[in-house]
């Protein structure tokens, strides 16, 4: 007879040590076989655990997908989904120590890489506690930062752009890129989508190519993507006029531009540009689409019968104009050209006249010429005198011969 209880010393593999007593008494006064004494029932117990999914704001999300891993990385439980009230309850667990991990964020949030560790003891007193988490989720975004296509360095503020689903279904309308070049957009369900252009930044040219990009529910960053715009291109026309007669325009000169660099500017986007341009019967060309920038003509062949103006031609395309730059170029005549002959490509001006880079004409020191070699219009007076002197000079020798013979 007495009081006596019942210890757990080792519970059941996957089970709780319950360590609460199970107290029974032995009567002292029972008429002929005492009845055994009636213990009551021992129970074991496996762990539990509660977890909720939140936001930084504190509201719950459903549609967070979770695994738990054991202290081995063994999965013990899979595909655990958030519900009403964010909330995942998982039982049946024996003592250990285990990880929940995030396999798929709920629609609009980044996923969770930062796993959430608990742990279930190996002995309580009677039925343990539930476990209790929180796990929280940070929303996802897009960033979009304009650039200038010809130097990265550069932001673009004020471009407008819609936000559209695969489809082209517009989902937002007229966000512009702040100071910073950007467009932050979060929470976007997990998709394919597109920014498409609707206004260029100032002195740009709109590009209305879709940008697409991709949210998932396992993405862990921000989705990031660029796009560039390049500066409004310029024209500009050259006219070639004679330069004594600037309302007579001449056609056949050539011409190549080259770029502050001196480069050859042959291409334009996605077409080529002829490496010479040719004055047309109106005496003109017009260059299109040419980045801002400096630039230059050189005149590689003069319009038949004038001479050949070599001096570079300067023009500027500014940001943003909206007319074309207009270039007047002038050429001399050449002195008496020989018939069926070409014009020469390597003559140069005379006269002190030196074209600017606008390609009008300044004047210079205008006096006489002086005959220069090969010029035989300027030598044959000096020829016919010399001639004339050693005629006359001839004669007086053999007249003066005669004259002492006959003395």
């Amino acid at each position: 007879p007495g009081h006596y209880a019942f210890i757990e010393t080792k519970a059941p593999d996957g089970y709780v040590l319950n360590t609460e007593k199970v107290e029974f008494t032995i009567s002292e006064t029972e008429e002929g076989k005492p009845k055994p004494s009636d213990a009551g029932t021992f129970v074991n117990y496996q762990g539990s655990v509660q977890l909720i999914k939140k936001d930084q704001d504190g509201n719950v999300l459903d549609g967070a997908v979770f695994k738990i891993i054991d202290s081995d990385g063994k999965t013990v439980r899979d595909d655990l989904m958030t519900k009403e009230g964010g909330k995942i309850d998982a039982g049946g667990l024996a003592p250990g120590n285990y990880q929940f991990v995030e396999t798929k964020a709920p629609d609009g949030y980044l996923l969770s890489t930062t796993p959430v560790p608990f742990t279930i003891k190996a002995e309580n007193s009677g039925k343990p506690n539930q476990a209790a988490l929180t796990a929280v989720n940070i929303k996802n975004s897009v960033v979009l930062t304009k650039l200038d296509q010809g130097d990265k360095r550069k932001v673009l503020q004020g471009a407008k752009f819609n936000l559209t689903d695969a489809n082209g279904k517009v989902l937002t309308e007229g966000l512009t890129t702040d100071e910073h070049g950007q467009i932050i957009v979060r929470g976007l369900k997990a998709g394919e989508y597109q920014f498409i252009e609707t206004k260029a930044p100032e002195l740009y040219s709109l590009d209305q190519t879709p940008i697409s990009f991709k949210i998932t529910n396992t993405d862990i960053k921000p989705v990031e993507i660029s796009a560039e715009n390049t500066l409004t291109p310029g024209d500009v026309t050259l006219t070639k006029v004679d330069h004594d007669d600037k309302n007579k325009v001449l056609e056949g000169a050539e011409f190549k531009i080259t770029d502050s660099s001196g480069h050859p500017v042959n291409t334009g986007g996605s077409k080529e540009r002829p490496a010479v341009w040719k004055t047309d019967q109106k005496g003109r060309f017009t260059v299109k689409g040419l980045a801002p920038g400096q630039y230059q003509f050189i005149e590689t062949k003069a319009p038949d019968g004038y001479q050949l103006n070599e001096k570079p031609i300067e023009f500027t395309i500014e940001k943003g104009q909206s007319k074309a730059v207009e270039v007047v170029v002038s050429n001399k005549k050449l002195k008496n050209p020989a018939p069926g002959k070409d014009t020469p490509n390597h003559q140069t001006n005379q006269g002190g006249h030196h074209p600017d880079t606008n390609g009008k004409t300044n004047h210079s020191d205008t006096g006489k010429n002086l005959p220069k070699t090969g010029d035989t219009d300027g030598m044959m007076p000096v020829t016919a005198g010399i001639l004339l002197l050693l005629a006359g000079g001839a004669a007086a020798v053999v007249s003066r011969k005669k004259k002492a013979r006959n003395r």
